[in-house]
């Protein structure tokens, strides 16, 4: 009863008082930021990557549903408005970018730039992968974490069967079907698949934007193409004054003087050059991709660089058979196109082996960045959260005891 007289005596002084109650409703958020605030505050924040629970499920959507679904709708009806039109729009009217062609050479030249060095500073910073699944590690000796998902992980109980890696296991450069004309010819069907080559989508990529190569020529053109109903038509090729692609050779001296030149650097000079060739491709990578459109499968790692994605019935991921083993398509990211293969962060490479207990401790980083991390060059700013250099690991016995 007295508690019921309290309530109301406090109620009503409440209600007299000159508080409002939006007044009252901010001070009850007077209380101190969460880590969700935090973390939203601090654009240099980035937690250890988790991989997805469930592979089985599509990849999630870049742009949203709705976004494509409103898109399709007005091709469709400028399709109707105006069924015979001139493509104004480069790439799509099979012209190239102008403002992006010098970023297609940066691209080339940070990627031959960083797999020279990454084949010289691979001798001397080990790198090992297990036999069985496609966990990769850098440092003396592989980790007992036991996060293996191979063929036979439940009798070894998850663990690692480590073996020596080479460079292809560091960074990870998905390949796609090379397009001679990526406007009139922009898919590759079923039959043409052993006749046109795989490239890396990042050198395809350049390769659409600008740049030329002897080996995988591109047509270039100086007239847009139509479009006539949804069809492409060039005229360029019934006039009869086609133009082929120009090939140079500047990539090639330039990648002979970066191998000369790092061939009298030290291991540290040769890592923090590595880093920079690292971050200047993916920044260069990320700018084409604005323009130039890059598909991925849903279910699948295939990638393919292009207006639209391959005919190739390949796929034999979740649900393929309701394909026909054919992609089901969409629009790709930047981790799709430069696989950053995330692994462990090894603070100190002399020390003992990363250790199962202890794995909520330890960070992340990309290959790359944590192989040039022990070769010498400075932790990224951005990487810091992320390899969690702030956490202090407890001793093995002591594992009970935190928190």
């Amino acid at each position: 009863m007295q508690k019921r007289k309290l309530l109301q005596i406090s109620l009503f002084i409440i209600s007299k008082t000159h508080f409002s109650s939006s007044s009252i409703k901010s001070l009850t958020n007077l209380d101190f930021p969460s880590s969700t605030t935090v973390d939203d505050e601090d654009p240099l924040y980035v937690d250890v990557p988790k991989p997805r629970k469930d592979k089985s499920e599509r990849k999630p959507y870049p742009t949203p549903m709705k976004e494509l679904i409103r898109r399709a709708k007005e091709e469709k009806q400028l399709r109707k408005s105006q069924p015979c039109r001139v493509l104004e729009d480069p790439p799509d009217n099979g012209l190239l970018v102008p403002e992006l062609v010098h970023v297609s050479h940066r691209v080339h030249r940070c990627r031959a730039s960083l797999l020279s060095g990454l084949s010289k500073i691979i001798h001397q910073i080990p790198v090992h992968r297990c036999r069985f699944c496609s966990e990769v590690h850098i440092g003396k000796e592989g980790h007992e974490i036991r996060t293996c998902t191979g063929s036979g992980s439940g009798s070894r109980s998850a663990t690692h069967v480590w073996k020596k890696g080479r460079a292809s296991d560091v960074v990870l450069f998905p390949k796609s079907f090379h397009l001679y004309d990526r406007a009139v010819k922009p898919r590759v069907t079923h039959d043409e698949r052993f006749t046109v080559p795989k490239i890396s989508a990042v050198l395809e990529l350049c390769l659409q934007a600008g740049v030329d190569l002897e080996k995988f020529p591109s047509k270039r053109r100086s007239k847009p193409v139509y479009s006539i109903e949804g069809r492409i038509v060039d005229f360029e090729e019934v006039d009869g004054n086609p133009e082929t692609a120009v090939t140079t050779t500047t990539t090639v001296h330039l990648q002979e003087d970066d191998r000369c030149n790092a061939d009298k650097k030290s291991l540290k000079e040769l890592s923090i050059q590595m880093m920079e060739s690292w971050f200047e491709m993916v920044s260069g990578v990320r700018e084409l991709m604005e323009r130039y459109k890059v598909w991925t499968c849903g279910y699948c790692p295939e990638i393919q660089v292009g207006p639209k994605g391959h005919k190739v019935r390949m796929c034999k991921a979740t649900k393929h058979q309701m394909r026909d083993g054919m992609h089901a398509w969409q629009e790709a990211t930047i981790d799709d196109v430069v696989g950053p293969n995330y692994v462990w962060h090894v603070r100190d490479p002399d020390g003992s082996a990363l250790d199962n207990s202890l794995q909520r401790f330890y960070g992340k980083a990309p290959a790359v960045v944590e192989l040039c991390v022990q070769a010498g060059a400075p932790v990224p700013d951005q990487y810091k959260s992320m390899m969690r250099l702030d956490v202090v690991y407890p001793q093995r016995d002591e594992v009970d005891l935190v928190a």
